[in-house]
C-alpha cells in the first residue's frame, strides 16, 4: 500500500479473542473503501502472532519487547505509521463499518487547528453509552459523561462540536501534530493520557472536535483486568496530579494547587486511619501519660526511644498503598515533571480562563475523605478557584445498571 489515507493503530497486550474481534470489524470497515493500513503494536502480548497473521495477513505488527503501556504503545504505532492521519482503536473495541471513514473525513473537513477528532464508544451490545463526552475535575481527574445511559437518551451532539479531549479508544489525530506536540505522555502508561493530550492541544491554541456518528462497541474492562484494580488506582492518582501540574497556567496553578495538594493529603489520611490494621495507633498522643515511670519515660523521650509495646500500624490496604505509591512516584519524578511543565507553558497560546469557560472544571467527591471538600475547612482553599461545577458519582453514572 503506497499511500494510505490513514494508519490505524491498535495497541495490544493480552486477549486474542477481543483482538481478533477488533481486527475483524476493522477489516469489514476498510472493505467499504477507506485506504488504510492497520498496525498492531504487540506490547509484549501473550497472543500467538502466527494465528493472528493467518486470519489478518494485511495487518502489520510493531513489536515492543516489553509492555510499555498504552501511551507509549500508541507512540510506537504513530512513529511507524505511513499516513498523515492516524486512528487509535482499542483492541477491545469493534468499530461500526462507517467509523474509520467518518473520523478521517472529520479531520479533512476541519480547520488546520483541529488536531484530533473523537468518536463514541458504547457497551458491547451497542445500546448504552460508554463514552460520548468527558470533563475534567479540579485535581486533574476526568470522567466520561452519561455513562450507562441508553444511546437514544444521550444529549444531542453534532459533528464538529468541540471537546476538551477525545477518548483514546476511538480517535483520529494528525500524525505530525501529534508527534510535534508531545503525543501521549509515555510516563502515564495508561489512563488520562488522552485527557492530558487534549488539554495540551487547547493550551497550544489548537482544538479537538467530536464526530458522534463514528462509534464502536467496547468490550470494556480488558485493560483494567490486565492491570489489576489497585494498580489502576496508582496510575489514576499519579497521572491526575501530573495532568494538573503540567497544564495549569500560572494563575490557575496558584489558585488550585493548594486545594489539589490538600485533597491528596486528606484522602491519604482518611485511608490510613479507616482502612488499615492498627490505625488507632495514629491517634495516640505520644505525650499522653505513659504506663512507664516518670524517670524511664523521660529517658526514652530524651533519647528518642519508642515504647517497646507500642502497637504497630500495618499499611496493607491496597487502595491506601496505591495512593502512597503515587506520592512516591511524584517524589521521584519531580525534576521530570518540572521540565514537562516548563515545555507545556512555553508553548501556551490560550489561557486557562478561556479554556475553562468552554469546559468548566468539576468537583466530584470520589474517594474516602472527599465528603470534606465542601467543608468549612476546605473553603479557603477554593476561594480563588475558577468556577467549579459540583457533581456526584450518582449523577455521572445515573444511567448505569
Amino acid at each position: 500500500m503506497a499511500h494510505p489515507e490513514a494508519s490505524i493503530v491498535v495497541v495490544h497486550h493480552r486477549g486474542a479473542e477481543h483482538l481478533n474481534e477488533a481486527l475483524d470489524a476493522l477489516a469489514a470497515a476498510l472493505s467499504a473503501g477507506l485506504t488504510a493500513e492497520v498496525l498492531v503494536v504487540d506490547n509484549a502480548s501473550d497472543t500467538p502472532w502466527p494465528a493472528v497473521a493467518r486470519r489478518h495477513p494485511a495487518v502489520r505488527r510493531v513489536v515492543s519487547p516489553r509492555n510499555v503501556g498504552f501511551a507509549a504503545g500508541c507512540r510506537l504505532g504513530v512513529e511507524a505509521a505511513a499516513a498523515p492521519v492516524v486512528l487509535f482503536v482499542n483492541d477491545d473495541a469493534a468499530v461500526d463499518s462507517s467509523a474509520p471513514r467518518l473520523l478521517v473525513d472529520a479531520l479533512a473537513a476541519a480547520g488546520e487547528d483541529v488536531v484530533a477528532a473523537g468518536g463514541r464508544l458504547t457497551d458491547r451490545a451497542g445500546t448504552r453509552n460508554d463514552f460520548s463526552d468527558g470533563f475534567l475535575t479540579f485535581d486533574g481527574h476526568a470522567f466520561a459523561a452519561d455513562v450507562g445511559k441508553p444511546v437514544g437518551a444521550l444529549p444531542p451532539a453534532v459533528p464538529g462540536e468541540e471537546r476538551l479531549f477525545a477518548c483514546g479508544g476511538l480517535m483520529a489525530v494528525r500524525r505530525e501534530a501529534f508527534l510535534s506536540s508531545g503525543g501521549f505522555d509515555d510516563d502515564y502508561f495508561a489512563y488520562l493520557e488522552d485527557v492530558d493530550f487534549g488539554w495540551r492541544q487547547w493550551i497550544f491554541g489548537r482544538r479537538v472536535v467530536a464526530e458522534p456518528r463514528a462509534w464502536a462497541r467496547h468490550r470494556g474492562g480488558a485493560t483494567g483486568e490486565a492491570l489489576g484494580v489497585f494498580a489502576r488506582g496508582f496510575l489514576f492518582e499519579k497521572n491526575a496530579f501530573a495532568t494538573a501540574y503540567k497544564n495549569l497556567g500560572r494563575e490557575a496553578f496558584r489558585d488550585l494547587m493548594p486545594a489539589i495538594a490538600m485533597a491528596i493529603l486528606n484522602r491519604v489520611a482518611e485511608m490510613l486511619v479507616a482502612r488499615n490494621a492498627g490505625a488507632a495507633e495514629l491517634d495516640r498522643d505520644p505525650y499522653a501519660p505513659s504506663r512507664l515511670g516518670d524517670g524511664a519515660r523521660f529517658a526514652r523521650f530524651l533519647f528518642g526511644i519508642a515504647e517497646q509495646d507500642a502497637p504497630r500500624v500495618d499499611v496493607d490496604d491496597p487502595l491506601t498503598l496505591a495512593q502512597l505509591r503515587a506520592l512516591a512516584w511524584i517524589h521521584r519524578r519531580q525534576p521530570a515533571l518540572a521540565e514537562k511543565r516548563r515545555a507545556v507553558q512555553a508553548g501556551r497560546r490560550r489561557d486557562d480562563a478561556e479554556i475553562f469557560r468552554r469546559f468548566p472544571l468539576r468537583l466530584v467527591p470520589t474517594y474516602p475523605g472527599d465528603d470534606r471538600l465542601d467543608s468549612a475547612f476546605f473553603a479557603p482553599f477554593f476561594e480563588n478557584a475558577p468556577p467549579l461545577v459540583r457533581a456526584t458519582l450518582a449523577e455521572i453514572f445515573e444511567g448505569g445498571g
